[in-house]
């Protein structure tokens, strides 16, 4: 054994040893998704003529739909937002009614792959809009894997999916704030490859839903009510939200002017 007596020496010693060989480079194999076949994994449903979302509205708040989906949709063309959630305040604001409407919009252009997502795990309320049977009630498709997605998810057309849930999740937050929820979100946009992904996010001054699930989405939305919002809810909620994402606006809903669409720059 060679003894090194001290640190010049101990230091020249070690430059004379060979160079160790680099470690081979992990290669990832990453199957080629066919976001087609994706889709057409899904199972197919109807929409029943009597669900809520098929009613109709009248002709003012249709044009006031149409204009927000359109802007919406330029908007987030311009700034490559593809995940976007929709909030309000506090609770009555119309949300899921919103969310809905502007699934069926902008899926109404043939070129669009459009998914909507129930993310208020504590009241879903999406599968109740669409009336639509046959969804498996289970926890939460954010706990679990793309497997479980599949069963809590029905295809409405070629362009259309919804992630639809039939029971509470008490723990909502902490389902929401996981690195698997996001990771499930990220394995969606790589298999199935929509152009836009819709999240029903719960009231943002309610909980902490809205903050912990803010991982998931690029920017929001916030929705208010005319007869029931506030200007300082709306105004505290909006600041909560660009704490963490662009807010791109607030949409009015119960105004004698129709739906209003607010952009922020």
């Amino acid at each position: 054994m060679q003894h090194v007596t001290n640190t010049k020496e101990l230091f020249a010693t070690a430059q004379t040893k060979p160079a160790q060989a680099p470690l081979p480079e992990i290669q990832w194999h990453r199957t080629k998704s066919d976001p087609t076949r994706a889709w057409l994994r899904l199972n197919e449903a109807t929409i029943p003529a009597t669900a809520p979302v098929r009613q109709p509205v009248d002709a003012d708040t249709q044009a006031a739909l149409d204009l927000l989906r359109s802007r919406l949709l330029r908007q987030m063309r311009q700034t490559g937002i593809r995940k976007l959630a929709l909030t309000s305040p506090t609770h009555g604001c119309g949300t899921t009614t919103l969310a809905t409407r502007l699934a069926l919009g902008l899926a109404s252009q043939i070129d669009l792959k459009v998914m909507l997502l129930d993310l208020n795990l504590r009241k879903p309320e999406l599968s109740n809009q669409f009336a639509i049977t046959g969804i498996t009630a289970r926890q939460t498709a954010l706990t679990g894997t793309r497997r479980e997605f599949d069963s809590s998810a029905v295809r409405v057309g070629h362009n259309l999916a919804l992630s639809l849930f039939t029971q509470p999740e008490p723990r909502a937050a902490e389902a929401l704030g996981t690195l698997r929820a996001r990771a499930l979100i990220n394995q969606l946009e790589r298999e199935f490859e929509p152009d836009l992904m819709l999240f029903d996010l719960p009231p943002t001054l309610a909980c902490d839903d809205m903050v912990a699930a803010a991982d998931l989405y690029d920017a929001a939305l916030l929705v208010a009510r005319a007869d029931h919002s506030t200007s300082d809810q709306i105004d505290r909620a909006e600041r909560l939200i660009s704490e963490q994402k662009p807010c791109l606006g607030v949409v009015v809903n119960a105004c004698r002017f129709g739906v209003a669409y607010d952009r922020h720059h």
